[in-house]
């Protein structure tokens, strides 16, 4: 019994089900993101008529889905607080 009285207590951030949530929102994001570039893409090509718009939406959609990822992780680890 004297095993739990000697460990260290956690930190307060040490939390296995925030970093789930982290790491499941980060999937969920990238992924919203490509999608609505993909389709936002998609009409552009069916109403102009091109064959690339559904490209570049999709790298549209990855840049805005890397820099919401960046503004998660700086919410998650607390980065740009004062």
């Amino acid at each position: 019994m004297s095993n739990f009285q000697d460990r260290p207590p956690k930190p307060p951030d040490d939390n296995p089900w925030r970093a789930l949530g982290l790491v499941s929102a980060i999937g969920v994001d990238l992924g919203v993101m490509l999608w609505l570039g993909f389709w936002v893409g998609s009409n552009y090509d069916q109403h102009q008529g091109t064959e690339y718009g559904y490209l570049v939406g999709l790298l549209v959609g990855l840049a805005v889905g890397v820099v919401t990822v960046a503004g998660l992780i700086r919410k998650y680890t607390g980065a740009g607080r004062k």
